[in-house]
């Protein structure tokens, strides 16, 4: 089953590579992503081991996008979740999301999308592997509505010294395909790092390099997560 799901994920993400070297290049861009989310532990359990987990959490979460010359916001969202923990290997989500964008210049778009989905996880050899999998629907103004199957796949490693995590590398890529033109709208891709900060509160810092019209972009992704209790 673990072999099967990195296969699918492979080839995916080899799709979706090739189709967007089939395309012209876009002019680049420097953007800084950040986020912030607060979770809110509402059920607990412990697992085999008898370590303390939830099995379910609330997640409300922040976006602003950052980028031009003026450090303009071009990408705002507002948004909620809830992730219920079946077993070790299995997790379901389900959200809503809020999104303001201006990524072309003074024409400001608006949207808000529904989703639900799966998160897959495993261990090989030291690596953690998480591959999500979601189905969203976007509800945008003035432009026609959208089917997506969002597919993101994260392989991390913790590095300790004596016994003590010290940072957690990671990387993740994840992909939008358009479910009515079989087509790829974007793909992004992440090289960073985990740092927890204290037992409530982590920060992820990575170089993301997405593809997406009308612009590809370069840039530093800082995020922040928060426990509430």
């Amino acid at each position: 089953m673990k072999i099967r799901i990195l296969f699918i994920s492979t080839i995916i993400f080899l799709s979706a590579t090739f189709a967007f070297a089939q395309t012209s290049p876009l002019p680049s861009a420097f953007r800084l992503w950040n986020e912030v989310q607060l979770i809110l532990p509402i059920a607990d359990g412990k697992d085999a081991k008898g370590k303390r987990i939830d099995k379910v959490s609330a997640t409300f979460s922040g976006v602003l996008r950052v980028g031009r010359r003026n450090l303009d916001f071009l990408d705002n969202r507002l948004g909620a979740s809830l992730d219920f923990r079946v077993n070790r290997h299995l997790s379901l989500l389900v959200g809503a999301v809020y999104r303001k964008d201006e990524l072309v210049e003074n024409r400001r778009r608006f949207e808000t999308r529904l989703n639900f989905g799966a998160t897959f996880f495993t261990t090989w050899r030291g690596f953690n592997i998480r591959d999500r999998n979601m189905f969203e629907h976007r509800f945008r103004n003035s432009r026609t509505d959208l089917n997506v199957y969002r597919h993101r796949i994260q392989i991390s490693r913790p590095l300790k010294i004596g016994g003590k995590e010290i940072f957690t590398p990671f990387i993740s890529e994840e992909g939008n395909l358009d479910l009515r033109s079989r087509k790829w709208l974007l793909n992004d891709f992440f090289a960073g790092i985990t740092r927890i900060i204290n037992r409530k509160t982590s920060i992820d810092l990575a170089y993301v390099r997405s593809d997406i019209q009308p612009t590809n972009v370069n840039g530093l992704s800082v995020g922040l997560k928060i426990r509430l209790k």
